[in-house]
C-alpha cells in the first residue's frame, strides 16, 4: 500500500506538470531517429546502453527523469549542460548504473503511455492501438532530439513488450536486440528474484499470461518470462521493424566490444549517428558462464526451456 500510494502521488504530481511541458517543446529541423536497446531480462542490455552511450554522440534519460517524468522538455532544457558524455562507467545493479546524470532506463517515463500492469501485463498489442494516442509521445521524443542537437537513445526491460508499437510510432526508430544464452539468462535471473526480499513475487518485465504462472516453481516462471520476451522481441521486430533493427550477442559483446562498437558505428552512421574519436570502452569483459544453481534446478530449467521453445516455435 505505502508503495502504491507513493507511485500514485508521483503520477499526479507529473499530472499536474505535464501541461507546463508543452510551453518547452523544440519545434523545428527534421530529427535523428532515435534507438531503443531490448532484450530479456538479465541479457545485457545495460551492458550494451552504457557502450553506445560511452562511444557515441548520444542523448539520454537520467535518474531526474524517473521523478519529474511529467516535464521530459524542461528537465531537458534545464539540465543540458550535465547530458554530454557521461562518466565511464561500466558496471550496474540490475539495471541501474550509478551516478546522477548516469543514462537510466526511467520506467516511470514509459509507464505515461504504456501498460504499467495490464490485461496482458506489459505487452501492448502492435495491432491493436491507434496511433493518434501516442503523437505527443513521438513530439516529446523528436524536442528532446533537437534540445540536445543529438539522436536519443533509450533502454529498458519494459519496451521489450511494445517493440511493435514503437516501431510503428517511430517509423525511422533503429532497435538493438541483446541475446544471451538462454540458460545462463535464466540463472541470472533466477539468483536476482532468489536475492529480493520477497523472491516469490513476479519481478521485471510481465508477459502475457503471467498471472497464470503465479502457482509454478520460480524457475518456471523465469524460463517461461525469458523464451516470451524474447520470442515476442524477435516477432514483432521482424513483423514491423525488419530491416530496421541490428542483434548483438551478449558474449560476443563481452570477448570483444570494441568490435561491437564498430559495427554499430557502421549500422547506425547512414541515418545521422558519430561517434566520439577516444575509445573509452574496455577490450573485454568478464563473462558470468558457469552454473550456479544446484544439479536438479540447472536440469529443470534445461527441460523446460526445451519444451518452451518448442511451443514458441510451433505457436
Amino acid at each position: 500500500m505505502p508503495r502504491y500510494l507513493a507511485i500514485r502521488s508521483l503520477d499526479l504530481l507529473n499530472k499536474a506538470g505535464n501541461p507546463i511541458d508543452s510551453l518547452f517543446l523544440k519545434n523545428g529541423r527534421p530529427v535523428n531517429p532515435p534507438l531503443f536497446i531490448v532484450g530479456t531480462p538479465r541479457s545485457g542490455t545495460t551492458l550494451a546502453y552504457q557502450i553506445v552511450t560511452q562511444q557515441m554522440k548520444v542523448g539520454y534519460l537520467t535518474g531526474v527523469m524517473n521523478y519529474l517524468y511529467g516535464l521530459p522538455n524542461l528537465i531537458t532544457r534545464t539540465f543540458k549542460p550535465f547530458l554530454g558524455r557521461p562518466t565511464p562507467v561500466f558496471e550496474s545493479q540490475y539495471g541501474k548504473i550509478r551516478g546522477v546524470w548516469s543514462p537510466a532506463e526511467n520506467a516511470n517515463f514509459w509507464f505515461r503511455w504504456f501498460p504499467r500492469d495490464g490485461e496482458e501485463g506489459h505487452y501492448l498489442q502492435p495491432t491493436n492501438f491507434s496511433l493518434e494516442r501516442y503523437c505527443k509521445l513521438k513530439d516529446t521524443i523528436d524536442s528532446m532530439t533537437r534540445i540536445l542537437a543529438k539522436p536519443m537513445v533509450f533502454k529498458s526491460v519494459y519496451l521489450s513488450m511494445v517493440v511493435g508499437a514503437l516501431a510503428q510510432i517511430f517509423s525511422e526508430a533503429r532497435f538493438v536486440f541483446v541475446r544471451r544464452d538462454l540458460f545462463f539468462t535464466c540463472q541470472s535471473l533466477l539468483l536476482a528474484r532468489q536475492r529480493r526480499h520477497k523472491p516469490n513475487e513476479w519481478w521485471s518485465v510481465k508477459i502475457p499470461g503471467y498471472r497464470q504462472l503465479a502457482t509454478k516453481p520460480i524457475w518456471h516462471q523465469v524460463v517461461d518470462q525469458v523464451v516470451s520476451t524474447q520470442a515476442i522481441i524477435q516477432r514483432d521486430l521482424e513483423k514491423f521493424a525488419p530491416r530496421r533493427y541490428l542483434v548483438l550477442n551478449y558474449e560476443d559483446v563481452c570477448i570483444r566490444p570494441r568490435h561491437a562498437v564498430s559495427k554499430l558505428e557502421e549500422w547506425l552512421r547512414p541515418v545521422g549517428y558519430s561517434s566520439y574519436s577516444d575509445i573509452r570502452v574496455p577490450e573485454s569483459f568478464q563473462i558470468s558462464d558457469q552454473p550456479r544453481l544446484p544439479a536438479d534446478v540447472v536440469a529443470n530449467i534445461k527441460e523446460r526451456l526445451a519444451k518452451s521453445v518448442s511451443e514458441e516455435e510451433t505457436a
